[in-house]
């Protein structure tokens, strides 16, 4: 039977990827938070990538001045002081994942770093030319970009082949959007990378959400609420994402000041995964900013006092094995991604093969796009016997396709893998009816 999914002949067009990873808009979002407090080579690359005011809003809500003030204030903070713990390390590679729009490279490479963005392709094919541009012959040599998924090793192994000696990754506003299972892939893989290489990872993620209410709330007092309402609701239209806590993020979902038990959680979920973590105080790390200059010399003093109780974390490698599961899957070869597909009469039967990760979903959905365009298609069957892993791009995906097909849409040979990440997703009833 002749299978009518053919890799090498799907292009996957800009649309299609961010149906896909709608996640990477808000990378624009933030680039442009970012120049709005001042930064200059934000301001170039804004340029360069022809950004707009309409980068900050959505389709629901719109920013103002003072909700911008206030994210280019989390972006300062963030930026510069992730870049004040990452460069106390000495020499070192910088890894950025996701690296998304911001100005890193420019400040790395003239600090004498070697630079390595990894990101999404769609935000590659953008950023990797407008970051260029502004670049000598000479630094160009010590940057390099390439498209990865953060929860796929073998792409990551890729991206970092020719690095040599110590390194340190920066995470900035990536697990927020992950679940627990993404999450405990992207903690493996960076493990393996700093057994091989030592180093540290820097990430600003699992109190993140944390800072945000306590900035707000610095600078808004009672006003807070309604003001984070809107900036949540925002940033979750511009990635299609819900913003939750997970395990290792620790969600704010009231204004508590203790979250001692969270904090405890999270780092026993680190160690899960052979994995160790400082907690850096924000206030004891933070530069004088940039952004400060718009602010009132109270309001400064509040963001300082709320920075006592935040903190970035520096997680290194405890040496030991990772999670049972880890060690017995790490040798083992995957198979390539792949779909087989056939139609009988009106239904479409595709069987999915590998991992269907944020590389491989978006080839799904142009085949998918490009069949139903071709064939009078009212039904369709997911074979699930040789997939391997799914993630949140997979999931969206098959839920594009879900809406379209509704009951006629049907799901066979799910092994416990996948299910463990249907049933933790919530997507088990979704698809399933379970």
């Amino acid at each position: 039977m002749n299978n009518l999914f053919n890799l090498n002949d799907l292009k996957v067009d800009e649309k299609l990827m961010e149906e896909a990873n709608p996640v990477f808009n808000t990378a624009k979002m933030t680039l442009y938070q970012l120049a709005a407090s001042g930064d200059e080579d934000s301001l170039r690359l804004v340029e360069k990538l022809g950004l707009t005011s309409d980068t900050q809003n959505s389709s629901t809500t719109t920013s103002d001045n003072v909700k911008l003030l206030i994210e280019s204030l989390l972006m300062d903070l963030r930026y510069h002081t992730i870049e004040k713990l990452a460069m106390a390390e000495g020499d070192f590679t910088e890894i950025d994942l996701p690296c998304g729009y911001l100005p890193k490279a420019l400040r790395y490479v003239r600090a004498g770093h070697k630079f390595i963005g990894l990101d999404l392709p769609a935000t590659i094919e953008e950023i990797e030319p407008a970051v260029n541009s502004l670049l000598n012959e000479e630094q160009k040599k010590m940057v390099k970009f390439a498209g990865v998924d953060a929860t796929n090793y073998e792409s990551l192994k890729s991206a970092l082949s020719d690095v040599k000696g110590k390194v340190v990754i920066t995470t900035e506003g990536l697990m927020v959007y992950f679940n627990d299972s993404e999450i405990g892939a992207l903690c493996d893989n960076i493990k393996r990378i700093l057994d091989e290489h030592g180093g540290c990872w820097l990430t600003i993620d699992p109190e993140w959400l944390l800072a945000y209410v306590l900035i707000v709330k610095a600078m808004l007092g009672d006003k807070a609420l309604e003001a984070l309402i809107s900036m949540q609701k925002r940033a979750e239209d511009k990635s299609d994402v819900s913003m939750k806590g997970s395990t290792l993020i620790i969600y704010p979902a009231n204004l508590k000041e203790d979250f001692s038990e969270e904090i405890k959680k999270a780092m026993e979920f680190l160690a899960e995964h052979g994995l160790k973590a400082e907690r850096m105080i924000v206030a004891d790390h933070m530069p004088e900013l940039k952004v400060f200059e718009k602010l009132k010399p109270e309001q400064i003093a509040a963001v300082k006092a709320a920075m006592k109780k935040n903190a970035y974390w520096k997680i290194t490698s405890t040496g030991a094995p990772a999670m049972k599961e880890a060690i017995d899957t790490a040798g083992i070869a995957e198979k390539n991604f792949d779909v087989q597909a056939h139609l009988e009469g009106e239904k479409l039967f595709i069987s999915l093969i590998g991992r269907i990760d944020s590389l491989t979903a978006p080839k799904i959905l142009s085949f998918y796009e490009k069949i139903s365009t071709e064939k009078n298609i009212r039904a369709l069957h997911v074979n699930c016997s040789e997939l391997e892993y799914i993630s949140s791009a997979g999931l969206r995906v098959l839920l594009i396709m879900k809406k379209k097909f509704k009951d006629l849409m049907s799901f066979g040979n799910i092994g416990p893998k996948i299910m463990e990440i249907l049933n933790t997703t919530g997507f088990t009833e979704i698809f399933l009816g379970k």
